[in-house]
């Protein structure tokens, strides 16, 4: 078999590209991340079929697989990264070879990047070699997840330019060879000789001459050649004789024809030109990416641009009407560069119904739970502290933040009231809500698009926070789409907030990627209440009541162990029910005879309604019962009598 490499003209400029291509092709265990870097038309993707075709040559073969990223993102972009990457994922991991060109391309498609950033993790993790082409260097690549720029940093990055003359010229006449045609050789010597952008365009222009040349069987002169590419000889080229070839051939009526096709090519070549240049100033005047046009002026461009130019106004002009949407559902993402790029107009459809979706209602936090009504001790210090940093800087410190501890201890309470807060500050929307309300959301979702879009609309949220994310222990779906809401997040520096009844380290049937995401966070425990925090519990339950500042009956009730803040709850509730049934008010004593009698400490006696006895004062307000210091009536005679042998 032919070796690929051997159509790779040797030159200076392109000869650390080659060589580290062949060593990938043959050696891909020794070169697990190789970065091409060079101009568009430079050679990267023949640089690529090379290693694909020297690869797969091998004995045995080699599976490789050959990804266009333009190419990848336009399949994402229409059918969603869920139907389009699965399957290519588990390819691009079996292949010992993956070759993924045009990284420049998917610029701003964090969709798209998060793809090949796991594809990129997972075969270094492996072993296994991966080639990347790019058509400018990492650092003017504005528009990567930071994460992959980091990862490419790593990569062996070799860069390749346009080559030399000589190199130009060999190139040229393999492709004469290959399309079985002849030229004066002094043809393309000159136009090798010629600068222009990218070996793309010399095999343009030598196209063009080719295309003119099959119209007659006389062999183009040099000067006519060049000028039907719009070019002049820049230096003398040796004639057939030795001598330097003139510039003119006696008059005839094949001069008058070529003279009068090379007229015509110049004509229609400078029109679709003068109609491109017109459309590019006007676009970009008008604040449009005008990358489509401009390609087709650095190739050859079409024979007619109407067409091409009526597509890109109505692509525009589509834009247009999206981006004032987007506007008015969802004006933080007005400024996104897609909605100025009609060549991504498939991308900013999509990102018009993520907006749309961002207005479908989200679980918001309890009003009623703040911040400000949780009381400060030693179990929930830290836990109060931490809060109030992210309540500071979103999203810059704590992120993600675990808040772990057993149930009851005031979780839910820390949670919604970090929601209020940020809502507050004027974050918009907050998701809060349980895992379980998360998992019945899920169970809803019946096709692939009505989970992209259940799966936008947290991936857009301004903080996300999740309670008892312990229940969510064997369900890989709902850890699937967390990884990709978290990443979403993770990227825009939003804060992400979870409670925990369990310590991670006790949390199975977990996907270990999200596990480790939790872990590589902030955890912080919360307690059982101390006593600050419990007397903060009683009064906030007794404000409102006639007890409310009866200083003994909250010293009891706060003063009563309670191993949670539900706890501590259900103590104050039982008290104010029984004063309730006794048409009493709660009071030190109630709350001591009540609370015994539940823990069956004392027997307890069947309490009367006030009026059902008469005198000074009336036993069961507090006060200690004594004959000594009161005075009783007793309108039924055989009631004392029961009393005192009781």
């Amino acid at each position: 078999m032919t070796d690929p490499f051997a159509s790779l003209v040797p030159d200076p400029a392109t000869r650390a590209a080659v060589a580290a291509a062949r060593m990938v092709a043959e050696s891909p265990r020794g070169h697990l991340l190789l970065l091409i870097t060079g101009a568009r038309g430079s050679g990267k993707t023949h640089l690529l079929r090379a290693i694909r075709d020297r690869a797969a040559g091998a004995t045995p073969p080699r599976q490789v697989e050959l990804v266009t990223l333009g190419r990848l993102a336009e399949h994402v972009q229409s059918r969603g990264l869920a139907d389009a990457g699965v399957a290519l994922r588990d390819r691009l991991l079996r292949a010992e070879i993956v070759l993924l060109d045009d990284l420049e391309v998917i610029e701003r498609q964090l969709a798209v990047q998060a793809f090949v950033f796991d594809v990129l993790e997972s075969r270094l993790a492996a072993g296994l070699a991966t080639v990347v082409t790019a058509a400018r260097g990492l650092s003017q690549l504005t528009g990567l997840d930071a994460r992959l720029v980091r990862r490419l940093r790593d990569a062996s990055t070799v860069e390749i330019g346009l080559p030399g003359p000589a190199a130009r010229a060999q190139i040229l006449d393999q492709r004469i060879t290959e399309a079985g045609h002849n030229l004066l050789p002094g043809v393309v010597t000159a136009l090798a000789e010629a600068e222009l952008g990218s070996v793309k365009e010399y095999l343009g222009a030598l196209n063009r001459i080719l295309a003119v040349q099959e119209t007659t069987p006389t062999p183009i002169p040099v000067d006519d050649a060049l000028a039907l590419v719009g070019l002049e000889r820049t230096v003398p080229v040796p004639g057939h004789d030795g001598g330097v070839e003139s510039q003119g051939y006696a008059a005839g009526e094949f001069d008058e024809f070529l003279t009068e096709v090379v007229a015509n090519v110049s004509e229609q070549f400078d029109h679709w030109r003068g109609r491109l240049r017109d459309a590019v100033a006007l676009w970009q005047g008008a604040g449009m990416r005008t990358g489509r046009l401009e390609r087709l002026l650095a190739d050859e461009g079409p024979g007619d641009p109407e067409p091409v130019l009526e597509a890109f106004e109505r692509d525009a002009n589509e834009l247009v009407r999206l981006a004032a949407e987007v506007a008015a559902l969802a004006p933080d993402l007005a400024g996104a560069d897609l909605l100025r790029d009609p060549d991504q107009l498939v991308a900013a459809r999509r990102l018009v119904n993520e907006a749309r979706t961002r207005r479908a209602p989200l679980s918001a936090p309890l009003p009623d739970l703040t911040l400000a009504t949780i009381g400060t001790g030693a179990s929930n210090r830290v836990a109060l502290e931490t809060l109030a940093a992210i309540v500071a800087e979103p999203g810059a410190r704590h992120n993600p933040l675990v808040l772990a501890g057993p149930s009851g201890v005031g979780k839910t309470h820390l949670l919604h009231g970090l929601g209020n807060a940020l809502a507050h500050r004027g974050l918009a929307p907050i998701a809060c809500l349980s895992a379980h309300s998360l998992l019945g959301e899920l169970s809803s979702l019946s096709t692939p698009e009505e989970t992209a879009q259940w799966r936008a609309r947290y991936q857009w949220v301004a903080a996300l926070l999740i309670d008892d994310i312990h229940l969510l222990a064997n369900e890989p779906r709902a850890h699937a789409e967390l990884l990709q809401i978290y990443a979403a997040l993770e990227e825009g520096g939003r804060p992400m907030v979870f409670t925990s009844s369990r310590a991670l380290s006790d949390l199975a049937g977990f996907d270990p990627r999200l596990l480790n995401r939790l872990e590589g966070g902030t955890v912080v425990d919360v307690r059982s209440p101390d006593r600050e925090v419990r007397l903060a519990v009683v009064r906030s339950l007794l404000a409102g009541t006639p007890a409310a500042n009866d200083v003994g009956l909250i010293d009891y009730l706060a003063g009563r162990p309670a191993d949670s803040v539900r706890a501590v709850q259900g103590i104050v509730h039982r008290v104010l029910v029984e004063a309730e049934a006794a048409h009493t008010i709660a009071s030190a004593a109630l709350a001591r005879e009540t609370l015994d009698t539940v823990e069956g400490k004392a027997p307890r006696r069947e309490r009367r309604p006030i009026g059902a006895r008469s005198g000074i004062l009336s036993p069961g307000m507090g006060v200690v019962r004594s004959p000594e210091k009161m005075v009783q009536v007793w309108p039924v005679a055989g009631e004392r009598l029961l009393t005192e042998l009781g």
